[in-house]
Order: structure tokens, then C-alpha cells, then sequence
């Protein structure tokens, strides 16, 4: 609390000692003013801040917990700085430990804030929030009946995640329609992060459904599973991928590029941290590569998608990604929360700062989701099949011409 601000607020509570202080200090002497005008520019905000604390615990009409005043607080600086770094409680800490393990209750959605609005970045496959056809792109605007308006992100996932058998209703709101509200019944959900499967006698399929601890080397594995099934082509869905860890990104990269520059990562003191080809994975960069991307394919996927394009080393196919070109680091702190922090931003190969642009794809594909309701098809994914069929036979054309037959 600053000097003499108590004294200050209780005089001022009194309309006519207001009044005649204000009477006073108009006949002061010149020097008095000055004073005054020393006292107030000396004021910072640190000191408005202590006020505000002393206000509100003393002051406010209801009882304040301490610790939520600060948490508050904290909450309000980060989320100042921007809608990708935010505060979590040992509780919310703890859960985001859970789900890296790929393991928690709840409706599984990717979310984030997107001009200060809760924003689904994507429904995880074979989940709830899938099966209730939310999309990348809906904004949450009330969870159990509660806005979000003026809600962390942190504590919307809280109230989201959930015993398995429980419900919970979101309030969407799409943009070309009325808000809607649809209930879910939270399950356990159990992330398979990495799957694959032949499509074709000659076309293998991976699906990546988030970058945690050792997809990298899971993707490597269904690669050469795949080739020894007769693969000579695969499509890599990133399709709904919201990211996850940037070593992670580098290790997909490196499945199919086998040397150079995967992301470069831009400090605030301009320092860049130049992050190459992992030696340590087994590459295959001559195999044919389309990676299906949408709205919901974001940071990592962005990285991976940036990187094959930037050295044409594979099509992507889709529409626009999300644009996310930032990096957080979770930093512990000593009480078990801890701090997600936007630290740096991340660049292409070529340079490119995706940020609030995304990636387009080479082939713009929409998903026709009135069919994909309908009957379960998948048109983006029947076209690049029938691509990939296009670029193997292009491919043993040149090989046969190159090699005289």
C-alpha cells in the first residue's frame, strides 16, 4: 500500500471533507502544488497496483480470497501480452501433464483464444467432440450455461474435461447460423496418436493425430512397416492436428527430408536457433508424400507442412491451416503451477512467417461434410489417393525414360 493512501481513500469517502479539501488546496501557496505534482509523478504503476489489492480486499463489497486476487493478476498480465500465453493452477498443470501422457476425461477438443474468443482449433478423431460435429473454427461462447467471454482458456478446459459419463453443454456459435447448443458426454479419452494402414496395394496411410513424446520416431516406424506391405507412396493426414512439441515437429520433418533447415526460432533479443534434419532418423526422401492439412492443422503440423513445401520435397493438399507461428514454453513454478509462455516465433525453411496466415495447400480440396455426415466418406482423402496414384505413375515414367526402356 503507498504512503498516506489510506488515509487518502477514507477522507474521500466523505463527500463534504471532499469538498473542502478540494476548496483548501486551490488557496494553496504555489509550493504546496508543486509538491503535490513531485508526489504524483513519482506514482507508478506498481504503487496503483498495491492500491487496487488494498482496495479490493478492504473495500469491495464481498470477501476476496487473496490468492485469487493474484492469480487474477497474473492471468491479466499474460493474457495482455497475448492469447497464447496463460496461467495454470497445479490442478490445470497437472491435467496438461495428463493429457501428454494421452490419457484424461473429457469431450476431446483442441482449443485456443482467437481475437479474445474460445476458439476450437480442432475436435481430436474418434472422440466426443467429433461425433458431436464441432469444428475447427466454432467458437465457445457459454460452457454449462456460463460465457466465456471474460473466462481463461485454462479454466474452460477445467469445466470441459470431467468425470467419463458426465455431461457437459457448449454453446457454439458458427458464424453462418443461430447459436446452437449441443450436450456431450464426456468419455475417457485415450489420444491414438500415431496410425497407419495400406489404402491401396501401393499407397500407405499415417495419421498423426498430435506431436507429444515419440511420435518422431512412431511415424518412422509406420513408414518402413508401410514399404514392407508394398507402399510406394503415403499420405500424411495432419488433418485436425493442433501441434504439440517442437522437437517432435523436427523428427516427422526428418522422416521424409533427410538434410537442411526444418524451423528456425526467432527470440525476442533476435537470437535465432536454427533447428535442422535429426541425423538420428531414418529418412526416406525419396518416397512420393501428400500431407492432408485444414483449419485444424496448427504449429508442429505447420512446421512439418512449411518444411515440405518450402523444399517441394512432397503436395499438400487441404485448405489454409490455422496459422500458428509462435512457440510456448511451459515453465514449472515452485508452488506446482505454472506458466505457458509465448517465447519466440518460428519461420519456414524459405522464411516465412505464418502467423495469422497459414499455409495453403497446392491442391485446395474442401471436405464435403454434408456427405461425410451422411455416410462417413471422406472426399479429400479418396483425391489424394487418387493423386498419389497420379505421382507413382509419373514417377515410374521418368525412372523407365531415365533408364532407356
Amino acid at each position: 500500500m503507498t504512503k498516506n493512501f489510506r488515509n487518502r481513500f477514507i477522507i474521500s469517502l466523505t463527500l463534504l471533507i471532499l469538498f473542502g479539501a478540494a476548496v483548501s488546496a486551490a488557496a494553496q501557496p504555489n509550493n504546496n502544488q508543486q509538491s503535490v505534482a513531485e508526489e504524483q509523478s513519482s506514482y507508478t504503476k506498481a504503487d496503483a497496483f498495491q492500491d487496487v489489492m488494498f482496495l479490493l480486499q478492504n473495500y469491495y463489497v464481498e470477501d476476496i480470497k487473496f490468492d485469487a486476487l493474484i492469480e487474477g493478476a497474473i492471468n491479466g498480465m499474460l493474457n495482455t501480452a497475448d492469447r497464447y500465453s496463460y496461467y495454470m493452477t497445479p490442478k490445470e498443470y497437472a491435467e496438461m501433464q495428463e493429457e501428454y501422457e494421452g490419457h484424461y476425461g473429457g469431450i476431446g477438443i483442441v482449443i485456443t483464444m482467437r481475437d479474445n474468443k474460445l476458439t476450437i482449433v480442432s475436435p481430436i478423431k474418434n472422440t466426443p467432440g467429433e461425433r458431436a460435429d464441432l469444428r475447427a473454427g466454432d467458437i465457445i461462447v457459454a460452457i454449462d450455461g456460463q460465457q466465456t467471454s471474460e473466462m481463461s482458456q485454462m479454466k474452460a478446459v477445467g469445466m470441459m474435461r470431467g468425470k467419463e459419463g458426465t455431461d457437459v453443454t457448449l454453446t457454439i456459435d458458427r458464424g453462418d447460423q443461430e447459436e446452437f447448443e449441443v450436450e456431450i458426454t464426456r468419455e475417457d479419452i485415450e489420444v491414438p496418436y500415431v496410425e497407419s494402414e495400406m489404402k491401396t496395394d501401393e499407397i500407405g496411410y499415417i495419421s498423426l493425430a498430435q506431436f507429444i513424446e515419440e511420435v518422431g520416431s512412431k511415424v518412422e516406424a509406420a513408414v518402413t512397416d508401410l514399404q514392407n506391405q508394398g507402399a510406394r507412396g503415403i499420405i500424411l493426414d495432419l488433418r485436425n492436428n493442433p501441434g504439440g512439441l517442437l522437437n517432435e515437429a523436427v523428427n516427422v520433418a526428418s522422416v521424409f527430408i533427410d538434410q537442411g533447415v526444418v524451423v528456425s526460432v526467432r527470440q525476442k533479443d533476435q537470437t535465432e536457433r536454427v533447428l535442422d534434419v535429426n541425423p538420428e532418423i531414418n529418412s526416406h526422401p525419396d518416397i512420393p508424400l501428400i500431407i492432408l492439412t485444414n483449419k485444424g492443422s496448427a504449429s508442429a503440423s505447420e512446421i512439418v507442412s512449411g518444411a515440405v513445401k518450402d523444399y517441394n520435397r512432397g503436395k499438400l493438399m487441404g485448405v489454409t491451416t490455422f496459422g500458428k507461428g509462435v512457440v510456448q514454453s511451459v515453465v514449472p513454478l515452485e508452488d506446482g503451477s505454472a506458466v505457458s509462455l509465448t517465447t519466440a516465433r518460428y519461420y519456414t525453411p524459405a522464411g516465412n512467417y505464418i502467423h495469422e496466415k497459414g499455409i495453403k495447400p497446392d491442391i485446395k480440396v474442401e471436405l464435403d461434410i454434408e456427405a461425410a455426415k451422411a455416410d462417413g466418406s471422406d472426399n479429400q482423402l479418396d483425391q489424394a489417393i487418387e493423386e498419389m496414384k497420379n505421382m507413382i505413375f509419373v514417377r515410374d515414367f521418368q525412372e523407365n525414360k531415365a533408364s532407356g526402356q
